[in-house]
């Protein structure tokens, strides 16, 4: 498994929105990581993008499982798409489906009680109150593309990168292979 991770933002930061809609568009199975390096080239089982918000600057990462001996492809490949976000954004169609989705889970999400009732708490707890999450259909929608492009520019820095590689124990002919 590899992880190519930038330093992140703020669950108060305003381009919170614009960055959660990049992973988003990063993440499912009709996104461009999954098309070019799963799809395309084959050298993935997953891939997808990670975006982890706190009180203090989070991360955001883009990850694939891939073989041993395609490690190096994959982080090129990685990097190029994260270029590619930089210098493009995302397309209109990559957003509108980000959009839909996101603000899709929000809604179901808040059919339930208890998930509502803990980020109305945690809302309140963090200084934004505890009607925040009201609005937030209203601050997905509202991002556009060059509120993408920005974010990108600003989150998706080369030099910001680490890329961390996990790796299995080597089977070994009549043992089980090893837990990971």
């Amino acid at each position: 498994m590899i992880a190519l991770a930038f330093p992140g933002s703020t669950f108060d930061a305003p381009d919170r929105y614009a960055l959660e809609l990049l992973q988003e568009a990063c993440s499912d199975m009709g996104s461009r990581l999954f098309l070019r390096i799963r799809d395309e080239l084959g050298l993935a089982y997953y891939v997808g993008a990670s975006n982890f918000l706190g009180r203090t600057q989070g991360y955001f990462a883009f990850y694939c499982g891939t073989a041993p001996g395609e490690v190096d492809r994959v982080e090129i490949e990685l990097r190029a798409q994260a270029e590619l976000l930089r210098v493009e954004g995302l397309s209109e169609e990559e957003l509108t489906r980000a959009k839909a989705k996101m603000i899709g889970q929000k809604k179901i999400a808040r059919q339930d009680l208890g998930h509502l009732a803990l980020a109305a708490a945690l809302d309140e707890l963090y200084g934004l109150g505890f009607a925040h999450g009201d609005h937030d259909d209203e601050r997905y929608a509202a991002v556009t593309g060059d509120d993408i492009r920005a974010v990108a520019q600003r989150i998706l820095r080369p030099d910001a990168s680490v890329v961390a590689i996990v790796r299995g124990k080597p089977a070994v002919v009549g043992e089980p292979p090893a837990a990971s």
